[in-house]
């Protein structure tokens, strides 16, 4: 349950004060991601062998898919704040320690703790965000965060070249970052989470192992799970495989393409945020996931830059629509005391996807051939699909989900 300081927030705007605050300090925790858009260019200047960058960037994410189901239990909103401050400083010291990491060992570890200090500071944050939205806005409350978390993304890597130029390296803009990411500790104080309230007769305490088993037990909330996880897996796909994919068609400024996605994807977003929250959210992210899967298998056959481009821009709907309703879907259908938790799951399987998703494709392309990527990213949305439609008659057993 969320404290009583929290609760007017919770009833009321998804625009509020404290989650402005709140919003602001997740913006800068993702920004440390897009800093690592030319990271790739940035091994190439260091003396390590080129058969390990895949290692190196995907250390990353593979540390934060272990790390994140192991100290999300014993997160919960007593001892949260303690947890991010503890995050906060570990990741701003990780981003200076890059300039120190020349070799592949002392890369590798600084991936590697830079990939454990984000896990610490994201599943704090959620464990804090979670007691800021708002009653029956679940799914436009995640909507507007996941436009927050793409925004950097469309704002950092176009300057990248310009800061690293004017600082002197990659090395100094990432100990830039790393000094101004401690900006995340006095945003959420401001937000009112340093201290919460517990409310009378329920201490702040995280959730027993008993319930932690039951919970993963849960068939709704493991259904969800992994249609989450296909959906990220094929939208990894998209991401990792696109330029090799659009050069083979002789489209050079594949980039557009995920421009227009992402222009897609905020535009729905905001426009649709309210809509999301007043339809049945398992049918709307069933029928969004077989739109995925249509526009997947549509994508496999295209030959021309046109169609190309439109799908796009339809591929971003998609995705706009289907993330945040997932995630609220995942906050209806959770016990209040499991909601940080699940919700932290629920972010799990998008590192999850981007991990599973490139170990598959490469295969698949070295094989096969990106035609047949993208026939499994289709299937893969079917599958998604097939798993949201079945919670249907799974959640008058669960007796907690809601539209």
């Amino acid at each position: 349950m969320a404290s009583e300081s929290h609760g007017a927030s919770q009833k009321g705007s998804p625009w509020s004060r404290e989650i402005i605050f709140i919003f602001g300090a997740t913006f800068l925790a993702y920004s440390n991601i897009s800093l690592f858009f030319f990271y790739y260019e940035y091994l190439r200047t260091l003396p390590i062998d080129p058969k390990w960058f895949g290692l190196l960037i995907s250390a990353f994410s593979a540390v934060s898919l272990l790390a994140r189901p192991l100290v999300s239990p014993f997160f919960h909103r007593g001892n949260s704040y303690r947890y991010l401050t503890i995050g906060t400083v570990m990741l701003a010291a990780t981003l200076c320690s890059y300039s120190l990491a020349a070799g592949f060992w002392s890369m590798l570890a600084a991936r590697s703790l830079h990939g454990l200090s984000f896990v610490v500071l994201g599943a704090a944050l959620m464990t804090i965000t979670v007691d800021y939205v708002p009653a029956g806005k679940s799914a436009q409350f995640f909507g507007f965060m996941s436009i927050i978390v793409l925004i950097p993304n469309t704002m950092i890597p176009p300057i990248l070249p310009f800061l690293t130029h004017g600082l002197g390296g990659f090395t100094r803009v990432l100990a830039l970052f790393g000094i101004v990411t401690l900006l995340v500790l006095p945003l959420v104080r401001m937000a009112g989470s340093s201290a919460p309230a517990p409310v009378p007769g329920n201490p702040p305490t995280r959730p027993a192992g008993r319930e932690i088993l039951l919970n993963i037990k849960d068939t709704p909330v493991v259904f969800l799970l992994l249609a989450m996880l296909f959906l990220y897996s094929a939208y990894a796909l998209v991401f990792f495989f696109l330029d090799g994919f659009g050069k083979q068609m002789g489209i050079m400024k594949t980039g557009l393409f995920l421009t227009l996605a992402t222009i897609g994807e905020i535009g729905v977003r905001a426009a649709g945020g309210s809509f999301f929250d007043k339809t049945d959210k398992v049918r709307l992210a069933a029928f969004t996931m077989l739109g995925l899967c249509i526009a997947y298998a549509v994508l496999a056959r295209v030959n021309t830059s046109t169609p190309f481009f439109i799908l796009g821009l339809m591929l971003g709907f998609g995705w706009g629509i289907a993330m945040p309703v997932f995630n609220g879907l995942m906050f209806d259908i959770s016990r209040p005391e499991l909601r940080a938790f699940n919700t932290n799951l629920g972010f799990q399987m998008f590192q999850g996807g981007f991990f599973l998703g490139p170990f598959v494709g490469a295969f698949i392309v070295g094989r096969w051939s990106y035609g047949v990527l993208y026939d499994l990213c289709a299937l893969a949305s079917l599958v998604s699909a097939i798993l949201t439609l079945s919670l249907k008659g799974l959640r008058s057993d669960a007796g907690r989900a809601k539209n």
